[in-house]
């Protein structure tokens, strides 16, 4: 059993299973088995050099994930967790998968000249999911204070999970509802979001493995893809305080109607940045 072999065998296993990229899946599956990383799959101890014993219990471990990624299922869901950020976070159906993309919003977010002021900065992370986002900015950001909010229990169980992980469960204020609904008004300096904005006619697109396995009220927006954004943006501009700033993530075709809605919402210093793809991903606008 030679690595580059085992790695050819499950590669072609889940091309033929209409996987993205299933080289790449294949490493970090046998890297999550082998417990190193991808890389050190092949650096590492070789397979033909374990007892029988050791591969066969590495076979039995394998083929019951490499199944579920044959029939359509995330290999992050399979593996139980992704890095973003540099952090391992965790990751099940309770929560969208956390996107490359994603990492782009938060050091946006870092970026901010909110940071600048005299007091400490509040900071409200709207549609957490996995709790990605404001748990890299928790750990980057000791000095400020942040809040959480979700609709979902199961998602908001799932984020907890991730800051208790990373020892900041107790930074952040956990709050289920809907969007800022019951916020004060100027109490935020900070609001974030990658909220849902797949259209409901375009749901039957996705791919499989998106449309079967994530939850479909985390992409899922409304006939035009733009509800949650416009109606947080509208929200937004009473909970931040005169100079705040909102930063937005929304789909690959989405700028326009995002950088008109912030411009009819009286924004200003309204800016539209691209994804690594080249694509416009997020928006940043600041309160008057």
């Amino acid at each position: 059993m030679e690595i580059d072999q085992l790695v050819e065998s499950f590669a072609f296993r889940f091309k033929a299973s209409g996987v993205d990229n299933a080289k790449r899946v294949a490493e970090e599956l046998l890297a999550h088995v082998f417990e190193c990383r991808p890389l050190e799959i092949y650096t590492g101890k070789p397979p033909e050099a374990r007892s029988t014993a050791e591969q066969f219990k590495i076979i039995s471990r394998l083929e019951p994930l490499a199944e579920r990624i044959e029939n359509g299922e995330p290999l992050q869901y399979v593996v139980g967790h992704v890095d973003f950020w540099g952090l391992q976070i965790k990751c099940d159906p309770r929560a969208l998968i956390p996107r490359p993309e994603t990492e782009l919003l938060v050091e946006e977010v870092l970026a901010s000249k909110v940071w600048n002021q005299k007091k400490p900065a509040t900071v409200i992370d709207v549609g957490i999911g996995s709790g990605c986002i404001v748990i890299t900015l928790a750990k980057q950001r000791p000095d400020a204070n942040f809040k959480a909010v979700d609709i979902s229990p199961s998602a908001l169980e799932l984020a907890r999970e991730n800051a208790e992980a990373h020892g900041l469960k107790n930074r952040i204020l956990w709050i289920e509802g809907s969007l800022l609904e019951g916020h004060a008004p100027e109490s935020a300096d900070v609001v974030v979001a990658n909220l849902p904005y797949i259209a409901s006619k375009d749901w039957s697109e996705l791919h499989p493995s998106v449309r079967d396995h994530e939850p479909k009220s985390a992409l899922d927006s409304g006939p035009t893809g733009m509800e949650l954004i416009e109606d947080l943006a509208m929200q937004a501009r009473s909970i931040l305080v005169p100079g705040g700033q909102i930063f937005l993530e929304f789909g690959y075709n989405q700028g326009k109607a995002v950088l008109e809605c912030l411009e009819n919402m009286g924004y200003a210093d309204i800016q539209i940045k691209s994804d690594l793809a080249g694509h416009d991903r997020m928006a940043i606008a600041t309160n008057p």
